[in-house]
């Protein structure tokens, strides 16, 4: 059991205080315990440029509202521009629209040169649409349009993941959401015979690690 897994690097003060936000999906609770994120949690620790990896314990983890998340994500956890979030599922849904509003608070709060204020965004099983579930529509991300345009100026680099087998999301919502995020900073990973990410891949790492490279070659 742990709200935060917090790592420190005191022998190099002068890198960038890089943090990681694992945003889970809806009903893990713990989130500790629950699929892959212990474990991407602990391998992004042992990232030298890692300085804080939040894995926390979300409000209203059945309903996930985006009334209840987003608040908790901004206010309680805190992002900036050497943050990289990593949504799953529901997660997902709540890191885009995360995405759409980073720009303008941005604007607001930051001092940087740069346009936006999350470094990068990983999307995990994401969806666009209710699908004409009950709980999915009480969640609060589907009951408008979503902003691509804005969605994309968001983030330095935004990455989807999804699987070909997922039983829960049909592959064609993530296949729509590539469509509307093309861009030079946008990749989509369409993994075959994968599911809805339940256990650890490598493939994430490897995609985080590229965000977390460029963030230390400019500190």
């Amino acid at each position: 059991n742990f709200e935060a897994f917090h790592r420190l690097h005191e022998n190099n003060p002068q890198a960038k205080n890089m943090k990681v936000v694992i945003i889970p999906g809806m009903g893990c609770t713990p989130v500790a315990t629950s699929n892959w994120y212990s474990w991407f949690a602990h391998e992004m620790s042992q990232r030298s440029g890692v300085t804080d990896v939040v894995l926390r314990d979300f409000p209203d983890p059945y309903q996930c509202k985006e009334s209840v998340w987003v608040p908790f994500v901004t206010n309680d956890i805190g992002l900036d521009e050497d943050t990289v979030i990593v949504g799953h599922s529901t997660g997902a849904a709540c890191a885009m629209r995360l995405l759409e509003s980073e720009p303008k608070r941005a604007a607001m709060v930051s001092t940087s040169h740069s346009s936006t204020s999350v470094r990068g965004v990983v999307l995990v099983a994401a969806a666009y649409t209710d699908m004409g579930d009950k709980s999915e529509r009480r969640s609060e991300y589907f009951n408008r349009p979503w902003n691509w345009e804005k969605m994309k100026q968001g983030a330095n680099k935004i990455a989807l993941f999804h699987g070909t087998d997922d039983p829960l999301i049909p592959v064609a919502e993530a296949r729509f959401i590539a469509e509307k995020l093309k861009g030079d900073n946008f990749e989509y990973y369409e993994m075959m015979g994968a599911s809805h990410f339940f256990k650890p891949w490598n493939e994430i790492l490897e995609v985080v690690d590229d965000m977390i490279e460029e963030i230390e070659s400019e500190s």
